[in-house]
């Protein structure tokens, strides 16, 4: 696999949130181009709500919030590396970070992360760590009805979050998926339970986890290829070459396929498959634009993307 393409699988964080929906037949409609800039973005990402879209600049500096029809966009972050693995609140309150400084230490200059919050609505943000040289991006939990982070590698502070309703309190306490996470690197992919404990999904360099809508499936990247493996580490099955897979319902992933140069994308197209590898059809075939960074509404009626051409950010109606 070529360096830009496995630095770039690598770098995009694919959790969401989403319920079963029925089978799609592969088409998209109504495309239509939600920013228009010269800024180029990336990894544009639904509120579990549906109502919001977050992104990032090319490189993952800065974080971005607009409403889901374009309107309102707003820069609300601008630090260093924020928009690498960003996780939204399950309620669309806050969406937490993990920002990138250089600071100088002794005799030299060495990079540091910490986690943070940060208000969707009013752009506050709340330290949640200390400084770690190294540190894997950290994940929401819920329990007792309170909202809370784990952050490997890295001590937590104790921080006040936005309160939660009843109903989402209850919901998220007993709701698997929303306390589960994941860790990728070039040697295993982990599972991450809610009181932070790891084991070992699959072996091997993984990346791009996504946890299906009934939390009982996870689809990854091992290198080039996309799998899909059960949640316990039995049953997986290769699906075959994609990238960035994102979940339409519990039988259905959109994803990309994209080609390059050895220093820059040359072409790329978005395609939706069934989960045992079958009915893999194209959902955009257009010269002119190179299409990746695709990411599915939690009602799975609707995706977004990103052009590498023009650097903006598109939605279209999926049927």
């Amino acid at each position: 696999m070529k360096k830009i393409l496995l630095m770039t699988a690598m770098l995009i964080a694919c959790f969401q949130l989403g319920n079963s929906q029925p089978l799609k037949s592969g088409t998209l409609s109504n495309i239509t181009r939600l920013t228009n800039d010269a800024t180029q973005y990336e990894n544009p990402r639904w509120s579990p709500d549906g109502s919001k879209i977050a992104f990032t600049k090319l490189g993952y500096d800065g974080l971005y919030i607009m409403n889901a029809n374009g309107s309102e966009k707003k820069e609300i972050l601008t630090s260093l590396g924020v928009g690498y693995m960003f996780q939204w609140s399950a309620d669309s309150k806050e969406i937490l970070v993990r920002d990138t400084r250089w600071l100088e230490s002794g005799n030299e200059i060495k990079r540091f992360h910490a986690a943070w919050v940060v208000n969707a609505t009013t752009g506050t943000t709340t330290r949640m760590s200390h400084d770690a040289e190294y540190m894997q991006p950290a994940a929401w939990r819920y329990t007792g009805g309170i909202k809370s982070i784990i952050a490997p590698d890295t001590k937590i502070l104790k921080a006040n979050l936005s309160p939660m309703s009843k109903t989402m309190a209850t919901k998220l306490s007993t709701d698997k998926q929303s306390n589960t996470s994941f860790i990728a690197d070039f040697e295993n992919l982990y599972i991450v339970d809610a009181l932070g404990n790891k084991r070992i999904l699959n072996v091997g360099p993984s990346f791009c986890p996504a946890l299906s809508p009934d939390g009982k499936k996870v689809v990854f990247n091992q290198m080039d290829d996309i799998c899909v493996i059960n949640i316990d580490g039995t049953g997986k099955k290769v699906l075959g070459r994609g990238f960035n897979p994102s979940w339409v319902n519990n039988n259905q992933i959109v994803f990309e396929i994209t080609d390059d140069d050895g220093h820059k994308y040359t072409a790329g197209e978005l395609y939706i498959m069934s989960i045992d590898g079958k009915n893999r059809k194209a959902l955009t075939q257009s010269p002119d634009l190179i299409e990746m960074n695709a990411n599915v509404s939690p009602d799975g009626n609707k995706v977004l993307f990103t052009s590498f051409t023009d650097g903006q950010i598109y939605i279209a109606d999926l049927k």
